[in-house]
């Protein structure tokens, strides 16, 4: 069964009726309940299709977990409003613009909250609360009803229940990162069960996910890079425990002294044992394994398409080699429309739904180096373009930057301010670009006007890529850049992997311009994740988000000015966009007041 072509018009009818029972059985099983079963009420046209029926059969079991997928896949890509039914995310844009990566155009975006400080109880940034747990209670109703399909075979019926429990993983995790120890519904719940659940402490959450792995991971598909596209298989549960053990092991949570005081509660916000060094051994062991899986599998780093496309090759081209998983929209989206439009420039694509555009700053631009490996100065200058033309190549398959090339359409970026004595107009492309520079990755240069392809977004959730650096930062902080303790690689030959495979230099000895090996791997990551819902998540665990320039204080663009017109040079001079407010307790997310007045919940420190 391909998941992908599952017509979505068909499993509302068959998943509709299901809730309906749901609901009278487990009026109060989750979070937030009330709120979420607004949606799944109406009752579809002929006929009732009652619970017995879903687990009559394979097809409809099938078709009663990819509604399983359906909402507990979530996107990096913001696809629409937070009104709207869009189950992946409705977010609307990406995340970069509330960190120095970029800055979001338009201002009332909820990413400008982060950038305010003013995030809090009742301005929470969490729009799949809802969609996680109705995954989650649809998990539980398929593991307590899965044997009585009669038309499945054992081992088919444990690669279902394996799928299940490792999206369930996925969504735990996801809740860990935002919020710390969250409600463990295990089972199904009857209405004589204490449905009022308590936040588990973190430290059983984190178990908890990595039992959930553990016990899917042997009934898992070897991989599911062919036409499974989609389908969670063993490559993805070794990528997911590399993620979450990463994220156990970093300062944030792998500590007894948490970012606030929580009292007798910091269990819930931190491991609460002294720093301990397994969890970054462990994070390096599964990471490395996963790079084996990769190897016997057809997963493998983009190298064949030379170092000036490399890079654009592995997140442009879906479905290639490097991805482990995507999540794919349920339809085509057209330039006009999310995700597309709240990344691309009303002044390349006028009319979109929109947004303005994504601007990097310079505060994230002052991370690539130059060719030769050298930290580049950004102090102003008449040698604008010379500069952009030599940094570290993967800049150019990122960022969109004056007179490079976005598509066909837009043959030229246009950056530079209005010249009235050399009577220059301003660029075409300046409106709004505040960075001085505007994001192309994610964008593909074939999306042009007008709004009739209508590709379908895939957003990558994790890569071959991610893996070698999680490797590399967990190997570091374990045994140091150069101790392979019997694996493949040292942290040090991981990164200068990444590197070469877009023309960087290798770091042979100590940490190279770096002030430890630690700041190169966190700027490797930087680069090599740039805008993939990776650096928002990074500085917060890593604890440096209330350094300044990071996601507090000062955030610079440039502003670019015609010199000549024959031969084109321009002067830059770098100014201060904004300052940011970032305060201790936005480590971790906020729960809505709503959810916390119903009883359950204690909120995280500080709102």
């Amino acid at each position: 069964m391909y998941l992908k072509n599952i017509n979505l018009k068909r499993l509302k009818q068959l998943v509709s009726p299901l809730l309906i029972l749901l609901v009278l059985v487990l009026p109060v099983a989750v979070v937030s309940c009330e709120d979420m079963m607004g949606n799944y009420l109406e009752k579809p046209p002929g006929g009732d299709v009652t619970e017995d029926t879903i687990f009559s059969s394979r097809t409809q079991v099938e078709t009663f977990l990819t509604s399983i997928y359906q909402m507990g896949i979530h996107s990096n890509l913001g696809y629409a409003s937070a009104n709207s039914n869009v189950y992946s995310n409705r977010d609307e844009n990406i995340f970069a613009g509330a960190c120095d990566e970029a800055e979001t155009c338009a201002n009332w975006y909820r990413m400008n909250w982060w950038n305010e400080g003013s995030i809090s109880a009742n301005r929470t940034d969490d729009s799949r609360f809802d969609y996680r747990f109705v995954a989650i209670r649809k998990i539980t109703v398929l593991l307590d009803r899965i044997y009585d399909v009669p038309d499945i075979t054992p081992e088919y019926r444990d690669q279902l229940i394996a799928e299940a429990k490792l999206i369930r993983a996925l969504n735990y995790f996801e809740m860990m990162k935002r919020y710390g120890g969250m409600p463990i519904i295990r089972e199904r719940l009857q209405l004589d069960d204490n449905l009022k659940i308590p936040r588990a402490s973190l430290r059983e959450m984190l178990f908890f996910i990595l039992q959930d792995i553990d016990e899917a991971y042997p009934a898992l598909l070897d991989n599911a890079l062919q036409n499974l596209r989609g389908r969670v298989h063993k490559g993805v549960a070794l990528a997911l425990k590399s993620k979450v053990l990463l994220y156990a092991a970093s300062p944030l949570f792998n500590t007894n002294e948490p970012y606030m005081d929580f009292g007798t509660n910091n269990n819930l916000i931190c491991l609460n044992e002294p720093k301990n060094m397994v969890w970054w051994e462990r994070a390096a062991a599964v990471a490395d394994s996963c790079i084996r899986w990769a190897e016997t599998n057809g997963c493998y780093l983009i190298t064949d398409q030379g170092v000036d496309a490399n890079y654009q090759y592995s997140w442009e081209v879906y479905d290639n080699p490097e991805i482990i998983l995507a999540e794919k929209a349920a339809q085509g989206m057209g330039c006009w429309n999310r995700p597309w439009s709240g990344i691309i420039p009303g002044s390349i694509i006028a009319g979109s739904s929109g947004t303005n555009g994504t601007t990097p700053l310079l505060n994230f631009v002052r991370k690539y180096e130059d060719r030769d490996g050298n930290k580049v100065e950004w102090n102003g200058g008449d040698d604008l373009q010379a500069k952009l033309a030599n940094l570290d190549r993967r800049f150019a398959q990122t960022i969109a930057y004056n007179l490079s090339w976005w598509n066909s359409q837009t043959p030229e970026v246009q950056l530079w301010e209005a010249n009235e004595e050399l009577g220059v107009a301003a660029g075409k492309h300046i409106k709004d670009c505040y960075g001085g520079f505007w994001l192309h990755k994610l964008v593909s240069p074939s999306i042009m006007r007008p709004d009739n392809q209508e590709p379908v977004p895939n957003s990558t959730l994790f890569q071959l890529n991610e893996i070698y650096l999680n490797f590399a930062e967990a190997m570091n902080e374990a045994y140091g850049p150069d101790d392979k303790h019997g694996y493949k690689y040292s942290a040090r030959e991981a990164i200068n992997i990444i590197r070469e495979r877009s023309g960087q230099p290798a770091i042979l000895s100590g940490s190279g311009i770096y002030s430890d090996f630690r700041e190169l791997v966190r700027n490797e990551r930087a680069i090599e994740l740039a805008f993939d819902n990776h650096r928002f998540w990074d500085v917060r665990r890593w604890m440096i988000a209330e350094q300044e320039g990071v996601m507090s204080g000062a955030m610079y663009g440039i502003k670019i000015y015609w010199i000549n017109s024959s031969p084109q040079e321009f002067r830059y001079t770098p100014y201060l966009y904004e300052n940011r407010t970032f305060t201790k307790k936005m480590y971790l997310h906020p729960f809505s007041t709503n959810e916390v007045n119903k009883g359950y919940l204690i909120q995280n420190p500080g709102y």
